[in-house]
């Protein structure tokens, strides 16, 4: 029996079975799940953006969680006019550490000065100062009581020298030694007038300077035509020093703890200048000074009457 040839049918290979995908899930199944599903006639929700809030600092808290934030570069313009002043602020931080460097001397300095001065004044010399140091040591207020007390121990001293030299010899010093020895500290006395408070000193000294100088000489000096020269001479120079000083002394008047009564201090004048003429012949004891106090006392005492009959006229007014 010839052989029938098989049909396709018979060729055919059975049916694919996926073992590895479940068939309940097919590729067109995968495709419309990547499709958005919207529906058509619902609308996008709408969302607001909401301000951040940003957590406190504490005021006490030691760290810092914020990121440090970069400075923003300077512009052309301003990075030119930096370099512009650069080289003089540069030049200003060098002036000021040299006048740091100067005013450390400076103090240096002044702290010398002040060793200067205490150790002149300890050693009671401020009347032989040069005028300059002696301008700088007149500074302060007590300056007149010092440079006042200092004359008076230079006085002393020289008195006492003056003393022992005179009985070393067996004869009398001429008065002329005695003169130029004393007239030394006449420029002193001068500047303690100036000084503030000082008027009133320096009255005081010179009449103690003219009553050192009465205390030497003895008989033969009273009597000798040179000394009694020399003597007047050095009286006319005392009256010049202490014209000036009373009328510093009546310009200065309200600078004195108590009113000077200018009519004492001339009957003290010029009882001193009676005895000297009874005992040594003198007959000029500060007479300009005298004249100068005695116009200023009639002054005071017919200021003093008129201002008294003025108050009376009021008092009987009423």
């Amino acid at each position: 029996m010839p052989l029938r040839p098989s049909s396709f049918a018979d060729h055919q290979s059975p049916p694919y079975k996926d073992t590895q995908y479940s068939s309940t899930y097919n590729s067109q199944d995968r495709l419309q799940s990547y499709r958005p599903v919207t529906a058509p006639s619902q609308e996008a929700p709408h969302y607001t953006a909401l301000p951040i809030q940003r957590p406190q600092e504490s005021s006490n808290s030691t760290t810092h969680n914020t990121p440090p934030q970069l400075a923003q570069a300077p512009d052309p313009l301003t990075r030119a006019f930096n370099e512009a002043v650069k080289p003089y602020l540069d030049k200003i931080e060098r002036l000021q550490a040299e006048l740091d460097e100067r005013n450390l001397d400076i103090g240096q300095l002044e702290d010398e000065r002040a060793d200067m001065h205490a150790w002149i004044d300890k050693r009671g010399l401020r009347a032989d100062v040069p005028a300059s140091i002696a301008a700088a040591m007149n500074n302060d207020s007590t300056s007149a009581q010092t440079l006042a007390h200092h004359l008076d121990r230079k006085m002393t001293i020289l008195n006492h020298d003056l003393h022992r030299l005179q009985d070393s010899l067996s004869s009398h010093l001429p008065t002329s030694t005695f003169t130029t020895t004393l007239a030394t500290l006449l420029p002193a006395i001068e500047q303690l007038s100036n000084l503030p408070h000082g008027p009133p000193l320096a009255f005081e000294i010179l009449i103690k300077l003219a009553g050192n100088l009465n205390s030497h000489g003895g008989e033969e000096g009273y009597n000798n035509d040179g000394d009694i020269a020399s003597r007047a001479e050095f009286y006319s120079r005392l009256d010049e020093t202490m014209v000036e000083v009373v009328r510093r002394r009546l310009n200065s008047a309200d600078e004195e703890d108590q009113p000077w009564v200018v009519g004492r201090e001339v009957k003290r004048l010029e009882k001193t200048g009676g005895f000297l003429r009874s005992k040594i012949g003198l007959q000029a004891y500060f007479p300009r000074s005298l004249d100068v106090m005695r116009y200023e006392a009639k002054r005071s005492e017919a200021g003093s009457t008129a201002n008294g009959r003025g108050a009376g006229i009021e008092r009987r007014s009423p």
